[in-house]
């Protein structure tokens, strides 16, 4: 392929198609692409989804009038309408590098946002930008490898936008961010990598290590890894990866929660029928103590839809305050304009 350059005129066509409620399936995607020239079906599929970052966007920004949840309930409707994004390359299907359903997408980077608009946050695997959604892009950084899905995240206004291994330690970014965020790879790694003294052999595992490498001692973070948890009859996570990894993050941080999420309903439109959970961090242990807790209903339920999903991430407190943070913003906008500043 020749040197990648954004296809901005595709980009807006698919956005205006897209806001406007058109549906589109893969068929009709691809014939839309070939008359701006663009015929990589790849390519498509990036182009498509950094459409679908712009609309999600601007949903979760522009509609001061409604609340989180009906802002949350545009982009589920948006995801609905959104075509099948199942074209693959070798070194996607290899490493497993699928992007996040625009709604989980919202709920994730709404669960980091801290209102503060002073607040830093990270995405280290950032693809086109999906996950960021809910965040202010001035005060973001992101980190893409891809080089189309870099070129695409150039057109966003991130505060910064890197290209590092995420596998390597972001020394420059110890403990920097109030934020962290990010769905990595579900690939395997060739061999065992030590972390901390703990022998880690997935690569979204590895990653999502990394990451919070970056995140304050008061930070949040939302992490997306693969599969689902598996018990022993004991009540504990299976022995191995998991467990390994599972004690590290419950030892040293203060984990909210554990979703088991549903691949076929969830995801499928991204491209993928993969399992997955969605890991919630408050904060970071000031003494490492503890393991993982036992299988219970809680952490054993599997969630197939994106408003259970919601009720399952934001209590009515949780909803309340950000709620309360939006109306702030617009009564402070309303006053502004009243007095002519």
């Amino acid at each position: 392929m020749n040197e990648y350059k954004v296809n901005i005129e595709f980009v807006d066509k698919i956005e205006s198609e897209m806001s406007g409620s058109i549906k589109h399936n893969k068929v009709s995607i691809e014939k839309i692409a070939s008359g701006y020239g663009v015929y990589n079906k790849n390519v498509i599929k990036e182009l498509t989804e950094l459409a679908i970052v712009r609309i999600s966007r601007n949903i979760a920004h522009a509609y001061d009038g409604l609340n989180n949840h009906d802002k949350f309930q545009k982009i589920v409707e948006l995801y609905k309408n959104q075509a099948n994004l199942s074209q693959r390359t070798s070194q996607s299907m290899l490493l497993q590098q699928y992007s996040t359903p625009a709604p989980i997408s919202y709920i994730a980077s709404l669960y980091v946002f801290s209102g503060d608009l002073k607040s830093r946050y990270f995405e280290p695997s950032a693809g086109n930008g999906l996950l960021t959604i809910a965040l202010p892009c001035e005060n973001t950084f992101v980190n893409e490898l891809d080089d189309i899905r870099l070129a695409n995240l150039k057109t966003q206004p991130f505060a910064k936008i890197e290209s590092q291994d995420a596998t390597i330690p972001f020394t420059e970014y110890f403990k920097y961010f109030d934020g962290i965020i990010t769905n990595p790879p579900f690939g395997t790694l060739m061999s065992a990598q030590d972390y901390d003294g703990f022998p880690i052999k997935t690569l979204d595992h590895l990653m999502a290590l990394r990451a919070l490498d970056t995140m304050k001692d008061t930070g949040r973070a939302a992490i997306i890894i693969g599969g689902h948890t598996d018990w022993d009859e004991q009540g504990r996570i299976q022995a191995g990866k998991n467990r390994l990894f599972f004690n590290y993050l419950y030892s040293h941080y203060n984990v909210d929660d554990v979703i088991l999420i549903d691949g076929h309903k969830l995801y499928s439109r991204q491209g993928t029928s993969f399992d997955v959970r969605l890991i919630l961090i408050n904060g970071r242990k000031s003494k490492p103590e503890g393991f993982s807790p036992l299988k219970n209903s809680l952490l054993s339920e599997v969630i197939y839809d994106f408003d259970k999903l919601w009720d399952r991430v934001f209590s009515e407190q949780k909803v309340t305050e950000h709620d309360k943070l939006t109306l702030l913003k617009i009564k402070m906008k309303l006053k502004a304009k009243a007095l002519g500043l």
